[in-house]
């Protein structure tokens, strides 16, 4: 099966940073910030602060810097911690983590500040990719804009489309924005991997999502800095067909927003149609050959000539079918864990590009990416 990358930037809200307060965003005025993917990096000087995320892949890798300041971290995944140090004398921005093969399926990755040493008391996060299988055909993506048909906002009401001055950025100028607690925005489509956007920062909230009617986890797009167009969900291995999502505002107060911006859906090669076709094509060929034959009377060695092209077609056929049985199976035992958050993986939109960022050991997808309409790589 192919192998898709996947890239959340610093201020996913899928990374969860603990404890509350324990992280802060970088300055921009820190040297080496422009050093940073997309400028942007989260860090930390408590020990025992933590950054989480969870994931359904095969490989995963974390991005940060090794810096003058920066001390010992360890990184715990599948139950299994090591233990690094985030020294170094000169800047140096590199893989903080990286897992090696593990098996397709779902893991909770923890990177913890275990500093000993006042002077040398940082950790910080840039960004973390992961690989995974996938089916998906990204040549195929739909964008489906804000006011979409495919988009069902409740109470209607209850959302506005003239937004607030200081939300820019939404593709297209267009977006759908809400203070109310609990109001929701539906959407219908069709594929197996999904895509929300929408913006992050200071007046941005909490927010739940279901998928199929099923609880998805609640995430926050609350952030020291207001970022636009990012992924505020990514979700794959839903299954070829339809499929819903659904996003709930959840503020802790009323000053908060929940902002929509536009999605992205990918779909599923198809390959019973194509299977079905070519079992019929053999059908209808050997037909032909003998409706083709009908007008005279045929020899022994033709009769037997297409009594065999019949037995032919007919294995054929029975070939075809348990292949599409079995590669059935497959998605069908692959799918059964996918449902909430710990079986979903989200990113973020990072510089334009929601797309991996060639540096150092950076891995290359195998396939084309699920990309933000903007980027042009």
């Amino acid at each position: 099966m192919p192998t898709a990358n996947y890239t959340i930037d610093d201020v996913s809200p899928l990374i969860q940073y603990a404890p509350a307060g324990a992280w802060s965003a970088g300055k921009a005025a820190d040297p080496s910030s422009s050093k940073y993917f997309d400028k942007t990096f989260t860090l930390s000087t408590a020990k025992g602060s933590s950054a989480s995320f969870t994931f359904t892949g095969n490989h995963v890798w974390i991005f940060g810097a090794k810096r003058a300041n920066h001390g010992p971290y360890s990184v715990t995944i599948d139950k299994t911690t090591t233990q690094s140090d985030g020294f170094s004398t000169a800047d140096n921005f590199t893989v903080l983590f990286d897992s090696g093969s593990l098996t397709q399926s779902q893991h909770t990755i923890v990177i913890t500040n275990q500093q000993i040493d006042a002077k040398k008391q940082y950790l910080d996060v840039d960004y973390i990719t992961w690989s995974t299988d996938s089916p998906s055909d990204s040549t195929k993506n739909v964008q489906l804009d804000d006011n979409a048909s495919q988009f069902s906002y409740q109470p209607s009401d209850a959302w506005k489309t003239d937004l607030p001055s200081d939300m820019s950025g939404f593709q297209g100028g267009s977006g759908h924005v809400t203070q109310n607690k609990d109001a929701s925005a539906k959407l219908s489509f069709s594929g197996d991997t999904i895509a929300l956007f929408g913006p992050v920062g200071p007046k941005l909230g909490p927010y739940a999502i279901k998928i199929d009617g099923k609880d998805a986890g609640t995430f926050n797009a609350q952030k020291e800095n207001y970022a636009a167009q990012t992924a505020l969900y990514h979700g794959d291995g839903l299954g070829a067909g339809d499929h819903t999502l659904e996003v709930i505002n959840q503020p802790t107060s009323t000053d908060q927003f929940l902002a929509i911006d536009f999605a992205l859906a990918v779909a599923v090669p198809s390959s019973s149609s194509s299977s079905t076709s070519l079992s019929s094509s053999a059908s209808a060929s050997a037909s032909a050959s003998v409706s083709a034959s009908a007008g005279h009377k045929m020899s022994g060695v033709e009769l037997g000539g297409f009594i065999a092209a019949g037995i032919a077609a007919v294995c054929l056929t029975a070939t075809i079918v348990g292949l599409i049985f079995r590669q059935m199976n497959r998605r069908t035992s692959r799918r059964e864990a996918v449902g909430g958050t710990t079986d979903v993986a989200a990113f973020t939109n990072s510089g334009g590009a929601i797309s991996l960022k060639p540096v150092h050991s950076h891995p290359e997808s195998e396939t084309a990416h699920l990309l933000d309409p903007r980027s042009t790589v």
